[in-house]
């Protein structure tokens, strides 16, 4: 060992040894009372815990908690309980050898979280906002059995990804209420990262441990974001604030996996192989500066024959609180996607004697990179302004070999093709928020985005295309008493394809103590791919259509969520979406030939249903099921394809005393095929419950340091299943995770 690694061992060692020194002097002690703000009474089992410590406490059945031996210092001490709004007190101070008492009152409401988007507006809890939104927090993501974001995201009821083999970082095709991938606005920070081409993106790239939390926002907020029908998806990372010593964490995932069969699906190759994840990150603050690096590794040897990825991801974090009201951050992430597949289609019986309708290996390369430069200002203690500069930059190369046994009309087999495409997107957000009073506030703002699109590469003689947007916008919000209004609009002209102004109006009340109604209609539209505009599609015989003109639809929805009583909670909401100016495949003027055109009307409807308990004693659990019905009403018949119905169930046990976690979670799904000549292909193996469990255990090393240990059951009951027969659904395989925190 040389001398370098002698002295920085003995550093590690020494510095470990301080630190536990430090903490083991005698503390401070913190107590008091929690009661309800209505009836004044005191509430037994309330979580007290102290922020940055190990330090927590459930209050007595009068209400009345003690916490001792807190190292001295000025903490945020957090008050949770099922069916009330956590209450955070803020510089606390404890002082050595001596008590330092809270009396703190809890305010009823099941929805607790917080969400930064809804309105784009300061912080509010989802009590104060009419649309149906759901929060993935940090804590949930890592409580949950994944190996990507996309597994996290199939828990939440109404949002469903096709993940094919469950652990790909590359295929994410996803739904929110039975919207498909193109109509979902993805963001990062508010950043856009849906590619222009097709609104598809590789969201499963950004890694949890960027993430504070993700928000889910279900249908048209166009008033809002802009072009989407079906939702947002936003991914928010995380900020360090207030932090005494810097948090290190170090993870890693590693599962080894046999052969599997996939019963009389004679089209998949069985193959063995292995998945390794590993990360690192570390975050702190440093008087006024702030600051995240992080770097994530994913190396997965597929689960059919030439299926393997090798990614990995570099994020980065800094900014400087200039003072309480003002402050500014920087964030950068790049993330690499190299990956193989084989991919087919089953033509057996229908192009005899062509086994096959395509059949090509693939080799591809992707590149993300996503920055954002934010300052923000109190201007006056009413007046918040903030300006983001965005950049996000996509480019893909890809090389196709196409092999034997399929239709003439097909490539020739041997023939190879390379290709790539490019996309730079380069904007910025300027807005003020007015918020003279809790009745009243009021967000403006404008959005502008300047983007590069280059496919010359894939498509010979197509030119570079640049395409410019800007969208002003503005949402208020008034209360009076339980009713909170909210009505906005925006209007979006973007240079590919003309302008559109979409208008809002919600309403949200606040009824008996934990009970919520929501109520929005609202104008949405989603902007045409330029796919289908400028380039070729599929095969040669789909045409672009220079000329369509954006899809748009009112949407309607309704819902409701309760707590009443104190351990059962129950929630409910309806959407509806009459769309115009459907974009489908039509014959085009030259003979032979298809293109796109706006000619059909679609509805699209229908409901979410969840119902769940808590416990003061960590046990909880939830089932729920959502149904969709999308209809062309043109050609009166059912959309095929959709998750038309999805149930999902969910048991958790969690003992914060014995850092202890089991968490049980299944999904059953049913996509409405048909036996039309081209969905026939596909013949999803699906309704049947694919489960998932995660068991973790935390082990404390010293007052700083914990090791985490996380057995991972993907598949349990080993269903053979698929949403599409050339992207297999993995049957049972394990995979054991380590993570070593240092705070």
């Amino acid at each position: 060992m040389s001398k370098i690694c002698k002295a920085a061992l003995m550093l590690f060692i020494s510095f470990h040894f301080i630190s536990a020194a430090s903490w083991a002097q005698t503390g401070g002690t913190l107590k008091g009372t929690v009661v309800d703000s209505n009836g004044k009474f005191g509430l037994p089992t309330v979580r007290v815990s102290v922020a940055r410590t190990k330090k927590f406490a459930a209050s007595q059945a009068d209400g009345t908690f003690v916490i001792e031996n807190i190292p001295a210092g000025t903490y945020t001490v957090s008050f949770e309980l099922a069916g009330y709004i956590t209450n955070n007190k803020k510089a606390v101070k404890i002082t050595a050898g001596e008590t330092t008492e809270l009396a703190v009152t809890l305010d009823s409401g099941y929805s607790h979280e917080l969400t930064v988007t809804a309105r784009r507006g300061e912080a509010e809890t989802l009590q104060k906002v009419p649309q149906n939104i759901e929060i993935l927090t940090s804590t949930e993501m890592a409580e949950t059995p994944m190996v990507t974001l996309g597994q996290a995201l199939n828990n939440v009821i109404g949002v469903d990804i096709e993940t094919g083999s469950g652990v790909a970082s590359w295929g994410a095709f996803m739904y929110v209420d039975g919207f498909d991938d193109v109509y979902i606005k993805k963001m990062v920070d508010g950043v856009d990262v849906g590619e222009i081409l097709g609104n598809w993106s590789q969201i499963n790239v950004y890694p949890m441990e960027l993430l504070e939390q993700v928000e889910v926002m279900k249908g048209g907020t166009s008033s809002v974001w802009g072009s989407n029908m079906g939702g947002v998806i936003n991914l928010v990372t995380k900020r360090p604030r207030d932090m005494e010593r810097p948090q290190i964490t170090l993870k890693s995932m590693f599962s080894k996996y046999g052969k599997m069969e996939w019963g009389d699906q004679g089209s998949v190759i069985p193959n063995s192989g292995n998945l390794l994840n590993y990360s690192a990150n570390i975050l702190g603050t440093l008087d006024k500066f702030y600051y995240m690096f992080g770097y994530n590794r994913h190396d997965l040897d597929g689960f059919v024959d030439y299926g393997a990825e090798k990614n990995y991801s570099i994020f980065s974090k800094a900014g400087y609180t200039f003072n309480d009201k003002t402050y500014l951050d920087f964030l950068y992430s790049v993330n690499k996607v190299g990956f193989q597949n084989h991919a087919f289609l089953k033509g057996d019986g229908i192009v005899d004697p062509y086994r096959y309708v395509w059949h090509y290996k693939s080799d591809q390369d992707s590149y993300q990179h996503m920055a954002s430069l934010k300052f923000s200002t109190m201007a006056t203690p009413a007046l918040n302004l903030e300006a983001q500069l965005k950049f996000y930059h996509f480019n893909v190369d890809w090389t196709y070999n196409y092999l034997g046994d399929t239709p003439p009309w097909e490539v020739p087999p041997g023939t190879i093709q390379t290709g790539s495409m490019l996309e730079n997107r380069l904007g910025f957000t300027v807005k003020g928020s007015y918020n003279p009073s809790t009745a009243f506030s009021l967000v403006s703002g404008v959005d502008y985005y300047r983007i590069k699109a280059d496919f010359t590469k894939y498509i010979p003689g197509q030119p570079v295309i640049y395409v410019d947007s800007v969208a002003p916008f503005l949402n208020m919000v008034y209360r009076l008493g339980p009713v909170g209004i909210n009505a906005g609009a925006r209007y979006d002209y973007d240079s590919s394809f003309g302008n559109q102004l979409s208008p809002s109006l919600g309403f949200n009340v606040n009824l008996l103590k934990s009970t919520i109604f929501r109520l929005t209609v609202a104008r949405t539209f989603k902007v045409p791919d330029l796919w289908s505009t400028v380039g070729e599609s599929y095969t040669s015989r789909i045409l672009p259509n220079p000329n369509l003109v954006p899809e748009r639809a009112w949407a309607y929805s309704a819902g409701i969520e309760t707590q009443e009583l104190r351990y059962i909670w129950l929630k409910g909401s309806l959407y509806r979406s009459d769309m115009t100016d459907g974009i489908v495949i039509v014959p085009s003027e030259i003979p032979g030939r298809l293109t796109w055109a706006n000619v059909n009307k679609f509805r699209k409807q229908g409901y979410e249903a969840e119902i769940g308990f808590l416990t003061p004693f960590g046990l909880s659990g939830y089932v729920a099921q959502n149904h969709n019905d999308h209809k062309n009403v043109t050609g009166d018949y059912m959309l095929t394809w959709i998750p038309t119905t999805v149930k999902k169930a969910g048991l958790k046990y969690k003992n914060e005393k014995l850092d202890l976690l089991a968490n049980l979670r299944g999904r059953w799904v049913f996509w409405n095929e048909t036996d039309d000549w081209m969905e026939s292909y596909f013949h999803p193996k699906d309704q049947r419950w694919l489960v998932d469990l995660i068991i973790t255990k935390g082990i404390s090393i010293s007052p700083t340091t914990r090791l985490g240990l996380s057995l991972n059951v993907f598949n349990l009951f080993n269903e053979i299943a698929w949403d599409r027969p050339d992207y297999p659904n993995a049957k049972r395989w394990v995979a054991l995770s380590f993570e070593l925190s240092f705070k």
